[in-house]
């Protein structure tokens, strides 16, 4: 962002609160350290103890299990009174496919399924009702191209990834309903859909991928750049959008379209 963008929605987000699920590393980690920076309190969750590096209120929470995910809200209301934005960025993923063995892919879907979707459900569901009184708040649901690929490219299955595409699948359709049901309730909510980005948890996934395509992917300091800006878009703001963040595709809002649907008009690079 350009230096006057920055000063302009440090503005806008200044003072608010915001949790950020799977904040100890990669894409999560960025996140709740760049909004911290912009003037933004953040309350951080991981199941890994290293969210604990990035101080202020920071919990050791499984976005799976809602007596956690109840004591990170309950926690953030006591300490700061209100909650402003929902970050769902904690996520995980598995090479899953049909044919595995059958205790290996029940193992795999609670892994996943538990975490991308459970977890997202939970915590949206949370935050909800002190949004709705407050009649102000935004959800953001952290989601992959696989669900908004890069024009002109179509979806397709991503084969080995079953049960990862069925869990953002099913978070595109929590961002729909609950942007639809609490768009007059005050409340923004949006997906953020990213190509390939450098986390610990693809460079795992990816193995031993070639150096020169470790290099082309996004860092996660750019996905936090452009949340800033669809955070400050404040009330009036788009809601029950998807944006894409592709890579080798500039990062910009207007790569945004309702959930469901894509863009008709060209797409600069």
């Amino acid at each position: 962002m350009a230096d006057q963008s920055i000063e302009a929605s440090s503005s806008a987000l200044r003072g608010q609160v915001a949790i950020v699920t799977g904040a100890a590393n990669g894409i999560g980690r960025a996140l709740a350290t760049g909004l911290s920076e912009l003037g933004m309190t953040i309350v951080a969750c991981d199941i890994d103890d290293r969210v604990h590096e990035l101080g202020g209120l920071t919990l050791v929470a499984d976005v799976a299990q809602p007596d956690d995910v109840q004591r990170v809200v309950r926690a953030t209301l006591d300490s700061h009174g209100r909650i402003d934005v929902l970050i769902n960025n904690a996520g995980v993923v598995r090479p899953t496919r049909a044919g595995d063995d059958w205790e290996k892919g029940l193992d795999d879907y609670h892994f996943v399924v538990d975490t991308n979707l459970l977890g997202a459900f939970l915590f949206g569901r949370a935050v909800a009702p002190t949004m709705i009184e407050r009649r102000s708040g935004h959800i953001v649901n952290i989601s992959t191209d696989h669900v908004f690929p890069m024009p002109p490219e179509t979806v397709w299955g991503h084969g080995g990834m079953d049960l990862y595409n069925a869990s953002k699948w099913a978070l595109n359709g929590l961002t729909l309903d609950w942007a639809t049901t609490l768009k007059k309730r005050g409340v923004r909510v949006n997906g953020i859909c990213m190509g390939a980005t450098d986390t610990p948890m693809l460079r795992q996934f990816a193995g031993d991928a070639a150096e020169e395509v470790v290099a082309s992917w996004m860092r996660p300091e750019q996905i936090c750049e452009i949340l800033v800006e669809l955070l400050a878009e404040g009330p009036e703001g788009r809601t029950g959008h998807n944006l894409g963040l592709w890579v080798g595709r500039d990062r910009r809002l207007a790569d945004s379209v309702p959930v469901g649907h894509r863009p008709t008009a060209p797409m600069r690079r």
